[in-house]
């Protein structure tokens, strides 16, 4: 059966691996900014929130690099998938779920706008509050009725929706529109709608109970060349499609980025470890070095100083009580 040109038997799985592992070089450019920041400041001089800084900068941007190197090689479960039964649709960590065609009461393309709240300092140390607007444009929804929403996908707890809830579900009276973004599953916004639109066409008027669930089968990327430029290989001994841009595929681009970042890493690391140093540079770390030997000095003495004060109105206090006690005794006869 085809509709519009597509084979709407065809399974279509949407993962965000791609997505995930285009953040290679935010991960690598925010571990070099932490190693600058770190080479150019003087630690020992500088305020509790540079250094916090540096150490988000360094942290955040490992533990991207390690995502994103992790899902190049482990693609990890589709976000959705469009079967004839339906959407398969997954929200992490929290639940799956099929939401039948005939659950559907349209298929539309919407910009979304959603934001959060963040604090900034903004004089003499006070915060404050500022709402960021997010708009994502050309979104795929489908919608649905409010109560196969709140029966079916709902989450209650708050910190299980997390942040990006009202992103992905908004409420239009008795319907719900539910977001199929595109840009996480790296596809073509256009290309999306037409595989959702076709699919339920077809299938809205068939019975739920002609299929139950989505088929779970491993999909293998490759690129298709096709014209709205999804990559797309059917896995072996099945009929499922991975869709989207393969993970392990780099444009020249990227390429780019990663190599440049990767020398300027290597570069600071050699700074740092004494190998090289710009003019000027050796005179600024004995001056550093010096200033701290200052420093040192005079916490030291002062150290001494307050332990020899303390030491001395110890004896003193011994001594008058040493008096008193021998007045007394003498008196007292």
């Amino acid at each position: 059966m085809n509709a519009g040109g597509q084979d709407v038997q065809q399974t279509l799985e949407y993962r965000t691996a791609t997505a995930i592992v285009r953040l290679l070089p935010t991960g690598l450019l925010l571990v070099f900014l932490g190693l600058l920041i770190f080479a150019l400041v003087d630690p020992h001089r500088e305020g509790v929130g540079t250094l916090i800084g540096i150490v988000l900068c360094l942290v955040v941007g490992s533990g991207l690099i390690g995502v994103a190197l992790w899902t190049r090689s482990s693609h990890g479960k589709p976000l959705f998938t469009l079967s004839p039964a339906g959407i398969h649709y997954r929200i992490p960590r929290v639940k799956s779920l099929l939401i039948p065609w005939s659950e559907i009461r349209g298929v539309d393309t919407v910009d979304i706008e959603t934001g959060h709240w963040s604090f900034y300092s903004y004089q003499r140390g006070i915060s404050i509050p500022d709402y960021h607007v997010m708009i994502y444009r050309n979104v795929t929804v489908v919608l649905l009725s409010k109560q196969f929403y709140d029966s079916r996908i709902f989450v209650g707890s708050f910190f299980l929706r997390g942040s990006g809830w009202k992103a992905n579900f908004i409420s239009k009276g008795q319907l719900v529109q539910m977001a199929l973004h595109h840009e996480l599953v790296s596809v073509e916004p256009q290309a999306l709608r037409e595989a959702v639109e076709a699919r339920w066409h077809t299938f809205r008027d068939q019975p739920v109970s002609a299929r139950t669930s989505v088929p779970d089968v491993p999909a293998v990327r490759s690129s298709m060349g096709a014209p709205d430029n999804a990559a797309v290989r059917a896995a072996p001994k099945s009929d499922a499609v991975a869709m989207g841009e393969n993970p392990r595929a780099m444009s020249r681009w990227e390429a780019v980025k990663i190599i440049a970042l990767l020398i300027g890493i290597v570069a600071v690391l050699t700074n740092l470890a004494g190998l090289w140093e710009v003019p000027g540079q050796g005179q600024e770390r004995e001056k550093r070095a010096h200033t701290r030997e200052e420093r040192k000095y005079w916490e030291e003495s002062l150290k001494r100083s307050k332990e020899e004060t303390k030491k001395r109105e110890a004896e003193d206090k011994e001594r008058r009580r040493e008096f008193d006690e021998t007045m007394r005794r003498a008196f007292g006869r």
